[in-house]
């Protein structure tokens, strides 16, 4: 079986999930610590589900210590009722919020089913956790781990610490490493979003002074203080650049979406990597990008919460 496991550190190994998505090569990864502890970092969709555990057998992970879901969106969770059963002695955690969601998804598949449409079909349906299995991280007591409550991509998300090695799932925006080394960062702020919430997020992940910074999408860097930093700085530009030159209520949303889109790359030099992307990728960013856009023009014109 040809997993594509990458080992990046340590007892630290990054497995890409084969979505069939067109510009999908890559982006959707699970985090497995195979270090003590040894952790699963959320486990893709269920179409992946299989190809998931194959690659944990490749790897000797017979009985994870923990599955941490950073949030419950079905790229990041939705194969969990499949891994879960898997390992019925792993508890799996997740936000309080979230519980319910993992023991009866149904509202949760009705929903992304309604949000994403045929990419939720091919990401495949959710299958439910057994309750005595899901442990709320707000109650997370294991050694060596520590669960921080960063809501912003999502109300319902959790990072966590292992020693100094942070996973951030979203938090921390989307990261891709570029082949010069350098990265394309973008924010992932879809509706509804909420600027303040997003920055007290990241500075309480700062507090702990992280070293390295695992991404939900799609990679390690070894400067996290300054990768969150700059992640950061790039939210309130981005405040500014759409407040100052593209912000919400033209009549043709689609031309402005167009021109906003423009105006960032022009401004924002953290999206200066998009032009190395690949055609495929580069047309996945666009879709992403919009959304983030629109969560912005929703903060706008409500107002901080």
């Amino acid at each position: 079986m040809n997993t594509g496991i990458t080992q990046v550190g340590q007892g630290l190994h990054l497995v890409p999930l084969p979505v069939a998505i067109s510009g999908f090569d890559g982006f959707i990864t699970t985090w497995v610590h195979t270090a003590d502890p040894v952790v699963v970092v959320d486990v893709g969709p269920s179409a992946t589900a299989p190809f998931l555990l194959g690659a944990l057998a490749e790897m000797g992970v017979d009985r994870p210590d923990l599955i941490l879901l950073t949030h419950v969106h079905i790229d990041h969770a939705g194969g969990i009722g499949e891994v879960a059963r898997a390992f019925p002695d792993t508890p799996v955690v997740c936000h309080p919020k979230a519980v319910e969601h993992l023991v009866d998804p149904g509202r949760l598949w009705a929903g992304s089913r309604k949000t994403l449409g045929e990419v939720a079909r091919r990401y495949g349906p959710i299958a439910p956790v057994a309750a005595k299995q899901v442990r709320a991280a707000d109650r997370l007591d294991f050694p060596g781990i520590n669960a921080v409550p960063t809501p912003g991509h999502a109300p319902h998300h959790y990072s966590y610490f292992v020693g100094d090695l942070l996973f951030a799932g979203e938090a921390g925006g989307v990261c891709v490493t570029l082949d010069d080394g350098g990265f394309y960062m973008r924010p992932a702020t879809p509706p509804r979003f909420f600027l303040e919430t997003c920055l007290d997020s990241i500075d309480r992940l700062l507090a702990y002074r992280p070293d390295r910074i695992c991404y939900g999408h799609a990679g390690m860097r070894q400067d996290a203080v300054a990768m969150l930093r700059a992640h950061r700085e790039q939210l309130l530009r981005w405040q500014r650049i759409i407040t100052e030159g593209c912000g919400a209520g033209r009549e043709d949303e689609d031309r402005a979406l167009a021109d906003c889109l423009v105006l960032l790359q022009v401004r924002d030099p953290l999206l200066s990597g998009f032009a190395q992307l690949s055609p495929d990728a580069r047309e996945r960013e666009r879709f992403f990008l919009r959304n983030s856009i629109k969560g912005y023009w929703g903060y706008l014109r409500m107002g901080p919460d």
